[in-house]
């Protein structure tokens, strides 16, 4: 049976206050929901032996009711909610509701095997300096393309990267992996637009208002079709057909910085983006990655261990080369004192984050060797 003490009605109060609920809440009802799904889970406990609950964790199982409660009421108006708060049905519905999921979210919860701890400094150190990246980028002005598309995609590649780590800390590998796939993308156009600067930039704006236009989402439909025919005649211009134009639109920003005399450039990402921006070691990982997005047997079948290095060691380059570009946006915008501070931060943790990187590649080296071994046998 399980032991426990549930909350008082005046520390339940301290924590259901704490809820925007639009109109005041009815405490009393709301403990009673409270109260109810505690019986109900020494109810299943006492009825089914394959239920054992050592402690409930009081604070959840309330967010549970407040949960079902402010959901159930929240799109009614005020004369609405006083109706349903006097359906002796409905609460304790919401009761046992709260209790099922109690026990199948805390008790019986699935976990996948994690390979990652969060305390640990591949995590935590890694964790850390995205953390505190965001907090600098977050305070940049946003969502002004024409003015903040770097700093824009930088944020945005960040939050990608803590994704990640969050995904492979929750033993989610195969997961995690593609979503670098995702992060690649951004960080090659990153270290180009960061690179090449406002020409290439408007460029890439131009090429995002194509897609506009060709999506039909421009509410000015005369000036949507001159954008539209103004894509055509570029298109004309460089040889290319109608079949060409989701090419065009996603990757001919990058026309302007082909090197004169390559035939080998490609409207894709391979041939095109990855090249440009000098990663193209990356392919193979990459090309990994789309296999496991399109669900091949790789993505079913897959070693934890070796999705588990590969994406970690790839999360790691890839920050790496963001923080390049972090450090190119920051220094224009702080004073010398701030770039002093950050500069002896980065003198410790970076170089940390180097040897982790160092170090976790010769463990993935071993490994590759042992399965090596075990598969020639």
């Amino acid at each position: 049976m399980a032991i426990t003490k549930i909350l008082s009605k005046e520390q339940a109060t301290l924590i259901i206050n704490d809820v925007p609920f639009r109109y005041p809440v009815n405490i009393d009802y709301l403990y009673e929901i409270y109260e109810t799904a505690n019986e109900a889970i020494q109810m299943l406990e006492h009825e089914n032996v394959q239920i054992e609950v050592k402690e409930i964790n009081q604070v959840d199982l309330l967010y549970y009711c407040i949960g079902e409660y402010f959901y159930s009421v929240s799109h009614l108006g005020q004369e609405e909610i006083e109706k349903f708060n006097k359906n002796e049905d409905f609460a304790s519905s919401m009761a046992s509701v709260a209790a099922d999921k109690y026990l199948s979210l805390s008790i019986f919860n699935h976990v996948e095997k994690k390979l990652a701890n969060r305390f640990l400094p591949p995590a935590s150190s890694l964790n850390m300096y995205i953390n505190f990246m965001l907090n600098i980028v977050k305070g940049y002005k946003k969502n002004d393309p024409q003015s903040t598309l770097i700093s824009d995609l930088l944020m945005k590649s960040l939050t990608i990267s803590r994704c990640i780590l969050e995904q492979l800390l929750s033993g989610y590998e195969t997961e995690a992996f593609s979503s670098w796939r995702t992060l690649h993308e951004c960080e090659c156009t990153l270290i180009l637009l960061d690179k090449h600067g406002e020409p290439l930039i408007n460029n890439y704006l131009k090429h995002m208002n194509f897609g506009f236009a060709f999506n039909d989402s421009i509410k000015d439909k005369e000036q949507q079709d001159k954008v539209f025919y103004q894509m055509k005649d570029e298109m004309r211009a460089l040889g290319l057909k109608s079949k060409d134009i989701r090419k065009y639109i996603e990757y001919g920003w990058l026309y302007p910085i082909v090197p004169e005399g390559d035939e080998t450039f490609k409207l894709n990402f391979r041939d095109g983006l990855e090249k440009l921006a000098g990663l193209s070691a990356y392919a193979k990982r990459y090309e990994i990655s789309s296999e496991i997005i399109h669900s091949t047997p790789l993505l079913i079948y897959s070693n934890k261990e070796y999705f588990y290095y590969m994406t970690l060691l790839s999360l790691y380059e890839s920050f790496f080369r963001l923080e390049r570009v972090f450090v190119s946006l920051f220094s224009k915008r702080v004073s010398k004192e701030q770039m002093a501070q950050y500069l002896e931060m980065q003198k410790v943790y970076y170089s940390q984050l180097v040897v982790i990187h160092k170090r976790e590649l010769e463990t993935f080296k071993k490994l590759q060797a042992s399965w090596g071994e075990k598969n020639s046998h």
